[in-house]
């Protein structure tokens, strides 16, 4: 924020902690689960740790009324078995330090300071703000995994002692105002680099809130593009604190005043694109190295192709989902449904010639499936390069609509509607018109095909919707079952299945 206001990044030093007091005690780990348990600033998320300790089914300690003296918080330290950090912003987070410093495994949330120290999987688990499932299911990880706890144990204190003793920091800070007040020490340039007059990719993405999401990608965008690029940003409407981020992220930047939808925000980067290839991107995304040399060499080397999407950790249609890259670069059969259009890469001609983004559908879904239709529609290819793996985080915006459920199939009936009647489509300079017709009138039959599905599928709902209503007691019965075995299994779930199944219950209770 200082390098926003002033152009320039100042040098940054480091704290750390004074291990003559925070070690390793010898005390038993006594304390399942250990916290600050700060109440009176929400922010720090004590109610997502205590949330996680009910559903991890382990009593939670917290330190902060007791009024420990230095030496008294690092025997607390060592007794834990587990130290948690619910924060959902910090501008360091000297507890997860500490904690690291006294042997406690480590679970913080993704708050911004502990990026320092706590890495995921190595010195410590990091699940995102706000999770009370993710954080639950780190926690019984954490203590049914002994060996994993002590290997990250191990790894934090190996860390804390080579970067982050106390007089190694300030004996570090009295060399740095040395040099500034001899006049050795300048400030470093701005971080953002300047974007090239000529790119060869712009890189939109638009951003609804979740502002550590859009940080995450804009950095892995900085650290791992390696062509000439351009990143727009598309601010939907977010809060203040996201909005401003948005604001001095990208290369170019929109800011609209409210939501208006994926994509009306991807036409609205489109239409600001000066690179020849266009990579539409969700927020909710870390982009690996090379992914941008990658894809981009799909489309020179196969002229035919007209989106390519990498592997991803997380989606609906698993044609395209990972757990490590691959080698293969396959094509997705026509009409078929397409890979998750969490970041596809597009000539920017060819797009601008099919005409965008269809901005028929409110806020978000349907327009993904229906520009692959227009693809398909016109002789082009869509091709999944698995060499490629970007992480996802799966539908980390969508979910936070009112009844998304409900817009979702409101979408899709649009979509369904749109293909299977005559609505006009794009017809592309390179797809003669017969070519073009007869793929439309295959479009036409497989959107038939789809609505018979949907159909057949909506009415055997309905059908035990009705038995559940005209048969109070099979209902109650039903219900109690249910309750029982998710009080057995429902703390250990993750978060995601946890939530999902949450809301498919309110929809029979």
């Amino acid at each position: 924020r200082v390098a926003e206001v002033t152009g320039v990044r100042p040098t940054v030093q480091l704290g750390g902690v004074n291990r003559d007091t925070f070690h390793p005690w010898d005390v038993p780990r006594t304390v399942p689960l250990l916290c600050v348990g700060d109440d009176r600033r929400p922010w720090k998320g004590t109610d997502t740790i205590v949330e996680a300790a009910r559903r991890a089914g382990v009593p939670l300690d917290r330190y902060a009324p007791k009024h420990l003296s230095q030496e008294e918080l690092g025997r607390a330290y060592s007794a834990a078995q587990v130290f948690a950090v619910g924060s959902w912003y910090e501008g360091f987070c000297q507890p997860g330090l500490e904690a690291l410093a006294c042997g406690a495994p480590l679970v913080t949330t993704d708050n911004g300071g502990c990026r320092e120290y706590a890495i995921d999987g190595e010195t410590a688990l990091v699940v995102p703000p706000k999770d009370a499932g993710a954080m639950a299911e780190a926690v019984r990880r954490l203590l049914d995994d002994p060996e994993l706890a002590q290997r990250l144990a191990r790894n934090g204190l190996e860390l804390v002692a080579g970067s982050f003793d106390w007089e190694r920091r300030t004996d570090e800070l009295a060399e740095v105002l040395d040099g500034v007040v001899a006049g050795m020490i300048s400030a470093p340039p701005p971080q953002r680099p300047e974007a090239p007059d000529d790119p060869v990719l712009s890189v939109v993405v638009p951003a609804w809130d979740q502002l550590l999401l859009t940080q995450r990608f804009v950095q892995s965008v900085r650290a791992h593009t390696d062509v000439p690029y351009e990143l727009i940003v598309v601010d939907n409407g977010s809060a203040p604190e996201a909005a401003h981020y948005a604001a001095h992220a990208g290369d170019r930047v929109v800011l609209n005043p409210t939501n208006r939808g994926f994509a009306c925000g991807m036409n609205q980067g489109l239409a600001q694109a000066r690179g020849r290839y266009v990579a539409f991107c969700n927020n909710d995304t870390v982009l690996p190295e090379a992914w941008a040399s990658t894809l981009v060499s799909v489309l020179d080397e196969r002229p035919g192709v007209g989106i390519v999407a990498p592997a991803v950790t997380a989606a609906n249609n698993a044609i395209s989902v990972r757990e490590v890259p691959g080698t293969e670069v396959f094509d997705v059969a026509p009409f078929s449904a397409p890979p998750a259009a969490v970041v596809w890469v597009m000539r920017r001609a060819v797009v601008e010639e099919l005409g965008g983004w269809s901005e028929e559908y409110p806020v978000a879904s349907g327009e993904d499936v229906d520009l692959a239709f227009q693809v398909w529609v016109n002789e082009l290819d869509i091709v999944v390069d698995e060499r490629v793996l970007v992480d996802h985080i799966s539908k980390g915006t969508a979910t936070r609509l009112d009844d998304w459920r409900g817009l979702w199939a409101a979408n899709r009936q649009r979509f369904l509607d749109k293909w299977m009647g005559d609505a006009e489509t794009a017809r592309l300079a390179s797809c003669p018109p017969e070519r073009h017709a007869r793929n439309r009138d295959i479009a036409r039959a497989v959107a038939g095909w789809m609505d018979s599905y949907f159909r057949a599928r909506e009415q055997a709902r309905s059908r035990t919707q009705v038995l559940l209503d005209r048969n109070p007691a099979l209902r109650a019965r039903a219900v109690e079952l249910a309750w029982r075995n998710w009080q057995r299994v429902g703390p250990r779930l993750p978060s995601r299945v946890d939530d999902t199944a949450r809301r498919v219950a309110r929809r029979f209770v």
